[in-house]
């Protein structure tokens, strides 16, 4: 990327990546460390299982700020789908509420307290992972009955999780008639204290699915990001580690449209951030390319994201 014009757009792509970076780094500090020291609703369609699998399909919308999903589905294995139609990056977190708990209660700590009081009352089973703007995101999870809310954690420019902006929905989880068999995965990716354990350097193109395990002792997500052409990962891991920046004269009304040209990189599919011992299965389908895994957690003593920890893993697509 040579060039003025090129320069001032790379910046202000690098502005809005690091800002998420400080939103996630207070968050932390805020809020998750007091968990681990010791998410207007449309209503939606609900498909039939796929006949090969007999799983539940279920479709989410995500838009600036709102997700458009079914209020009621049956338990059990379900691949959920998310495609994201907002302008910005999103994510759909499952949150099953504690016995006990309510989705009023839920709503209300939700809109009042920090993001600790959600997992004090609730945890975090995963779901389709962050993408951006046209890209659609899918991972098969258990679903077990019971009262959930879906939620967007990730931040918008100004640091405001989106949750905070209404981008949350509750949904029911009802008993279901029949068991199922757990997915068959190709592939298996443990999200460690802080790393992405398993993930080959080499993959092949086309449909994969992936088993997901959190098998750290935090909080962890799994964010696949396709390179631009002529972008290094190295390049891409200078953005992300370098401190926020301010905007340029560019940034403003046309920083949306001035950043998406001048992405580094898209977020293109993965798993939401979930709880210890959670699993989720991605469901993919990569093209040929560089790509990169990275978690934006934080962690919960230093604030600082976990890729700032290691956990960030490039990989390459070829048929």
């Amino acid at each position: 990327m040579a060039g003025g014009n090129d320069d001032a757009l790379r910046l202000d792509a690098r502005h809005a990546l690091s800002t998420r970076r400080a939103a996630l780094m207070r968050m932390g500090a805020i809020g998750l460390a007091a968990v681990f020291a010791g998410r207007g609703v449309r209503a939606a369609e609900t498909h039939p299982g796929d006949p090969n699998t007999g799983y539940h399909k279920l479709a989410v919308t995500a838009k600036d700020y709102a997700f458009e999903l079914p209020r009621r589905v049956p338990a059990g294995y379900t691949e959920i789908t998310l495609r994201n139609e907002g302008s910005e990056e999103h994510h759909a977190m499952f949150m099953r509420l504690n016995t006990g708990t309510t989705t009023a209660d839920f709503m209300r700590a939700a809109k009042q307290q920090d993001i600790a009081a959600l997992f004090a009352i609730s945890s975090s089973i995963g779901g389709p992972g962050s993408v951006d703007h046209g890209q659609a995101s899918t991972v098969i999870i258990n679903l077990l009955p019971g009262a959930y809310v879906v939620i967007c954690i990730v931040p918008d420019a100004q640091g405001m999780p989106h949750y905070k902006m209404g981008m949350l929905a509750a949904l029911t989880v009802t008993e279901a008639a029949h068991a199922e068999d757990a997915p068959a995965a190709d592939l298996t990716i443990d999200l460690v204290d802080f790393a992405f354990d398993q993930l080959p350097r080499q993959i092949r193109g086309g449909q994969h699915l992936w088993k997901v395990l959190d098998t750290g002792a935090q909080l962890h997500e799994m964010v696949l990001n396709r390179l631009a052409p002529g972008v290094s990962f190295e390049q891409a891991k200078a953005i992300l580690m370098a401190p926020p920046t301010k905007p340029t004269a560019a940034t403003g009304a046309d920083a949306s449209s001035a950043t998406a040209h001048a992405a580094p990189f898209t977020a293109v599919a993965g798993v939401a951030p979930m709880n210890p011992a959670s699993v989720n299965w991605a469901v993919l389908n990569l093209a040929d390319g560089d790509y990169f895994a990275v978690c934006y957690v934080p962690d919960p003593e230093t604030g600082r994201p976990h890729f700032d920890l290691g956990m960030i893993a490039p990989f390459s697509v070829t048929s």
